[in-house]
């Protein structure tokens, strides 16, 4: 009788351990359902910021434009050196976004979006200060440049980060937002410029940048992880020159 209790133990403990195959599925399958929400909620949250730095690309090419008469009045510019404060910027973005793209395959997407949209701030920051008309011609290029640098890591981090049925949805509101900012140009430009903030007058419309630009860039760096390069190959150099070099010449003749 003591030994039939005894043998009894061991089958009781041994179905109170047991998990069913079904309900160990189930709870693995929730696990990693929970982790793709929680990992597509982070990407999401990285696409907001990359998104406002799309936007104030946009709302920084269409907005200078109502600025123009300003400027000239204040520095006694002539018309060649006005028009060469949106053509600066022009040539360096169109003779850099494709070699740019290409290099963040190379370097790292975040890296290069990062370093593109540093360098957007500083130039931003320059032209809003600039002294004269030489200083705002050289700080429209470097932004051109830096803008170059920064755009197409966007497009490719959504195209890189986002699951299948999620992508499409990302680049609609991409393209929803760029389309925004470059509508928004002349309405903010207009209001800023009337209003007069601190005495600033068209300065403002490029420090405005400022805020929304850092923002974009400690939320991007907080949020997005470091992405894998997609190729190990070395950049092709000379053909980046070839392509900035004809893209400007054309452009310029």
């Amino acid at each position: 009788m003591t030994s039939a209790k005894v043998s009894q133990k061991p089958a009781q403990a041994s179905r109170k351990g047991f998990v069913h195959p079904e309900a160990d599925q189930e709870a693995g399958e929730q696990a990693l359902r929970s982790k793709t929400m929680l990992s597509l909620q982070r990407h999401w949250q990285a696409a907001c910021f990359l998104f406002g730095a799309a936007f104030i690309n946009l709302l920084d090419t269409t907005i200078v434009n109502l600025a123009l008469p300003s400027i000239q009045a204040e520095f006694n510019a002539t018309d060649t050196a006005i028009q060469w404060v949106l053509v600066s910027y022009v040539l360096a973005f169109a003779g850099g976004l494709l070699p740019f793209g290409r290099f963040g395959d190379v370097f790292g997407r975040r890296k290069l979006f990062l370093w593109g949209l540093a360098g957007f701030l500083a130039s931003s920051a320059l032209c809003g200060l600039a002294p004269n008309m030489e200083t705002l011609i050289a700080a429209r290029l470097f932004k051109g440049l830096s803008a170059a640098i920064m755009l197409p890591q966007v497009l490719a981090i959504v195209h890189a980060t986002f699951p299948v049925h999620e992508k499409g949805k990302a680049i609609g509101y991409l393209a929803m937002v760029s389309s925004l900012g470059a509508l928004a140009g002349p309405l903010i430009g207009g209001a800023i410029i009337s209003a007069d903030f601190f005495g600033l007058g068209w300065r403002m419309i490029f420090l405005i940048n400022l805020p929304i630009g850092a923002i974009s860039f400690f939320g991007v760096l907080f949020t997005l992880k470091p992405l894998p390069e997609a190729e190990t190959r070395k950049p092709d150099w000379l053909g980046a020159v070839l392509f900035a070099g004809g893209t400007i010449a054309l452009m310029y003749l």
